[in-house]
């Protein structure tokens, strides 16, 4: 029996972030499976990418690398094979259903399902941010990636027209997913058009492998040639404006005063806003109780989840956030804003605590109270673990999406 082939168009792979994680899972996920899987995309960086995954899922982008020399090339790319996407599509007459998955994914698989007459799904992170920038965004805009910016100011400025063509296609796909319960009500409210909660998740280690209780506060965590203390916090974000480090770091310098040797360690590829928050650090005086590591391989990533103490969550609005759900795999509790996406993922006062956005102090006082009750820190982690596992797990994204998939291929 011919196995179903699956194409999945993603904004781009340039760097470790949660779109690219959800699109990388279900390639995985959909091969398990007995899906025939191509991932493409008009920009991808193989090394600032989860390298491992972009190579097992391999991924490639829709054209050639010429374009590499020129300054503004991933906005070139992203404008040229959306241009180009109908002609492209005879590069994929094999395929029996397109995913497209936020913007331009979901054009390109439009384009292409109108010209090859086959089915495809829309599958929404976030509504388009270019068209539909939340405060955060304008505040912070594209800092890490200017060619990105450039192409922001090019939408806004045909923003009537680009409006008409995104929401032409969302609302033509066969089937209409999103990301978790929050971001679906704002989808549905800007596009008015029913959608299917498919939200992201993680893998729920195995219990044997979580830590027992008092673990997350003895011993050491070797990460490289860095050797970290145990208990620490853990803040796994993209070094992004819009992720507002600065929050945690401003509550660490509270922590301090009843937690001295309690490090917040910072995994991440470091960008053009590091040296900010770096400085921030030194300004506050916290230069030994904050950790940039730099970008770790996934197998390092993983450890540090597991044996942190607390697992923090600065972003202000963010429209799900999936370092909670990786935290709670390994039995770790969050504390991030009682505001956007956290309110899904985390159960306050069950899986870990929201703060009073955005008191600072409220903040710290939570993140303190998981570090002086081991009890408490243990309970909270196991129930966060319990939830993941019911309700968050990357096999229930799956189960959702190839349940859609088997509907539209007849």
């Amino acid at each position: 029996m011919k196995k179903v082939k699956v194409a999945i168009f993603h904004c781009g792979f340039i760097y470790s972030g949660g779109g690219e994680r959800i699109v990388l899972e279900e390639a995985k996920g959909l091969k398990e499976r007995g899906y025939e899987v191509v991932v493409r995309a008009p920009t991808l960086d193989e090394k600032k990418c989860y390298p491992e995954m972009v190579k097992e899922v391999g991924v490639k982008m829709f054209l050639p690398t010429f374009f590499d020399w020129l300054p503004l090339r991933n906005a070139i790319r992203m404008v040229v094979t959306s241009l180009l996407a109908p002609v492209l599509a005879v590069n994929f007459r094999d395929v029996d259903v397109f995913v497209g998955a936020n913007q331009p994914g979901a054009w390109i698989a439009y384009c292409m399902s109108k010209v090859l007459g086959k089915p495809y799904i829309a599958y929404m992170n976030q509504p388009n941010r270019l068209l539909y920038p939340r405060e955060v965004d304008q505040e912070g805009g594209w800092v890490n990636e200017k060619s990105y910016e450039f192409l922001a100011r090019l939408i806004w400025g045909l923003r009537f027209f680009m409006k008409k063509v995104d929401r032409l296609a969302f609302k033509e796909a066969e089937v209409k997913l999103a990301d978790g319960s929050y971001i679906a009500k704002i989808i549905e409210g800007i596009y008015h058009l029913e959608t299917i909660e498919c939200p992201a998740g993680a893998h729920p280690q195995a219990k044997e492998k979580l830590l027992k209780e008092r673990g997350a506060f003895k011993g050491k965590v070797r990460i490289g040639k860095q050797v970290i203390k145990k208990p620490y916090v853990l803040l796994t974000n993209r070094h992004d404006p819009q992720k507002k480090f600065e929050y945690a770091i401003e509550a660490m310098k509270i922590v301090r005063k009843k937690f001295p040797k309690v490090k917040l360690v910072m995994p991440g590829l470091f960008t053009i806003h590091t040296p900010e928050l770096m400085e921030l650090v030194k300004k506050l005086g916290l230069s030994k109780q904050i950790v940039f590591l730099g970008q770790v391989r996934e197998e390092e990533l993983q450890e540090l989840y597991r044996q942190a103490a607390v697992y923090v969550y600065p972003a202000p609005q963010e429209d799900f956030g999936m370092g909670p759900l990786e935290a709670g795999a390994w039995g770790v509790p969050t504390v991030a804003w009682h505001n956007a996406g956290p309110t899904v993922t985390i159960k306050g006062g069950v899986t870990g605590f929201l703060a009073q956005p955005f008191e600072i102090e409220d903040y710290a006082e939570k993140v303190m109270r998981l570090l002086g009750d081991k009890r408490l820190q243990f309970r909270m982690g196991r129930a966060a673990w319990r939830r993941i596992k019911e309700q968050f797990s990357w096999e229930r994204h799956i189960n959702i999406l190839e349940r859609e998939i088997k509907k539209v291929v007849k």
